[in-house]
C-alpha cells in the first residue's frame, strides 16, 4: 500500500484493516477529481468513508450540506477538500491546511493551523460549538463566521444534523449552533 501517512502513530490499528486499505487507495486515486465513481464501490467502503467522514454520497436530504443528511447509498461520494489535499500531500494534516487556506486566498495560514488544532483538541467526542470556534478565532484576530464558513467549505467541520431532544440537549450542554469535526482530519491531528 503506498498511502504514506500509514505509519502516523495513533492510526495503525485503521490502517491494518483491509477495507480501510481498499478506501485509502481509492482516496488516493481520485483525491485530482474528487469523486469516487460509484462503480468502484461496495457497501462496506460506503459505510467506511462515512464513518471516517472521508467521503459522501452527493445526495443529502432537503439539499443539507450537513454530512449527517447525506443519503448513505452506494452512489458517487464526494471527497471534502481537505482530504483530497491530505491525500495528495502524503496525510500531512499541517501541510494540508496550509495548502488550502493558500488556495482560497488566505494570508497567515499558519493561524489556520493553530486554530484547526484548538478545535480538535476542545472538541467533545467529535463536535463543538460555533461559540468555541468563534472564541478561538478571536484570539488569532479572525473573523469567526468567515472561517466557519471556510472550515465548512474544506470538510473539517460541518453543521450538525441530530435528531430532536437529543440535538437539543447536546446544544444546552456544549453550545449551539454545534459542527461535527471530521474524524479522520482529528484523528492526523491527535497523531502529532
Amino acid at each position: 500500500m503506498s498511502v504514506r501517512c500509514a505509519h502516523q502513530d495513533g492510526l495503525k490499528d485503521l490502517f491494518e484493516d483491509e477495507v480501510a486499505q481498499r478506501a485509502f487507495s481509492l482516496l488516493e486515486r481520485y483525491a485530482d477529481s474528487g469523486i469516487i465513481p460509484k462503480e468502484e464501490l461496495d457497501e462496506e467502503l460506503v459505510l467506511f468513508f462515512d464513518s471516517e467522514k472521508l467521503a459522501f454520497p452527493v445526495s443529502s436530504s432537503r439539499d443539507s450540506l450537513s454530512w449527517g443528511t447525506r443519503l448513505i447509498g452506494v452512489q458517487d461520494l464526494e471527497i471534502p477538500y481537505i482530504i483530497r489535499v491530505l491525500f495528495k500531500s502524503g496525510c500531512d494534516w499541517q501541510v494540508a491546511v496550509r495548502e488550502y487556506f493558500t488556495a482560497i486566498g488566505e494570508e497567515r495560514v499558519e493561524d489556520f493551523v493553530e486554530i484547526a488544532r484548538e478545535i480538535v483538541k476542545r472538541r467533545h467526542k467529535f463536535l463543538i460549538s460555533g461559540d468555541e470556534i468563534v472564541e478561538i478565532c478571536e484570539r488569532y484576530g479572525r473573523d469567526g463566521g468567515v472561517v466557519i464558513a471556510e472550515l465548512k467549505g474544506a470538510g473539517i467541520i460541518s453543521p450538525y444534523a441530530g435528531c430532536g431532544r437529543a440535538a437539543s440537549k447536546l446544544e444546552k450542554i456544549y453550545g449551539s449552533p454545534l459542527y461535527e469535526v471530521n474524524r479522520f482530519f482529528a484523528r492526523l491531528v491527535e497523531a502529532t
